[in-house]
């Protein structure tokens, strides 16, 4: 049988609201209140699926949103050529994809992802039909190759709202993250520069891109 899309599993039986949020990984805080993809100073991918339904969970164990979010996992790993497995183990090569952790506390379910790669974040993403963003294309890099390899020349601004030119955020140490699609997104470190088409910069950290291809730099 054909399983159904993947976030269906989180709705415990009622109504609610999905949410993708985060954990206290080092660094920033990752704020668990809203739909948003993680990246870390060193340009991993992870992400959290929370779920908040207004009634008590009668259907759902731990054990059971893990091996339901695992049986996802493995299958998407395999059909990328990797080992059927769900968790990463220390010797081992980073699998596509890998659950973090699992909890499942009152009315709450949280999932949090491991990615092996920003494409795999956009590729479980559509593999699970995950609607909590628009988001087809990640990259992460050095911001020279980033802006290069994207052809962006256009104008960015620092947080502050002033204009800063593309040429300016080339710097040694300066990192990028390119998404297509909107979403929020939220870096562990300090934001420098955003491409003029984002929607919102939250905070120091946090930034809300729209439709169309965004830049963050950040160092």
């Amino acid at each position: 049988m054909k399983k159904g899309k993947f976030p269906g599993f989180l709705l415990l039986g009622t109504a609610g609201v999905l949410l993708v949020s985060c954990g206290k990984l080092g660094g920033a805080k990752w704020a668990a209140d809203e739909n948003s993809i993680y990246v870390t100073k060193d340009l991993q991918i992870q992400s959290a699926m929370v779920f908040t339904a207004p009634e008590a969970n009668e259907l759902y164990s731990r054990d059971e949103l893990a091996a339901e979010a695992g049986e996802w996992i493995r299958d998407y790993n395999v059909a990328k050529g990797a080992e059927a497995a769900w968790e990463n183990t220390d010797g081992k090569a980073k699998l596509p994809v890998a659950l973090k952790s699992c909890s499942l506390e009152g009315q709450t379910g949280k999932l949090i992802f491991d990615y092996g790669s920003p494409s795999d974040f956009v590729g479980f993403a559509e593999e699970t039909g995950d609607t909590t963003h628009t988001v087809t294309a990640l990259q992460t890099g050095a911001a020279s190759l980033v802006l290069a390899s994207g052809g962006s020349g256009g104008n960015f601004m620092a947080p502050d709202g002033s204009t800063v030119e593309a040429g300016e955020l080339v710097k040694e140490g300066y990192q990028a993250v390119a998404v297509e699609g909107a979403g929020v997104v939220f870096i562990q470190g300090r934001l420098v520069a955003v491409s003029t088409g984002v929607n919102a910069v939250l905070d120091e950290h946090t930034v809300k891109t729209g439709e169309g291809m965004n830049y963050i730099i950040f160092k």
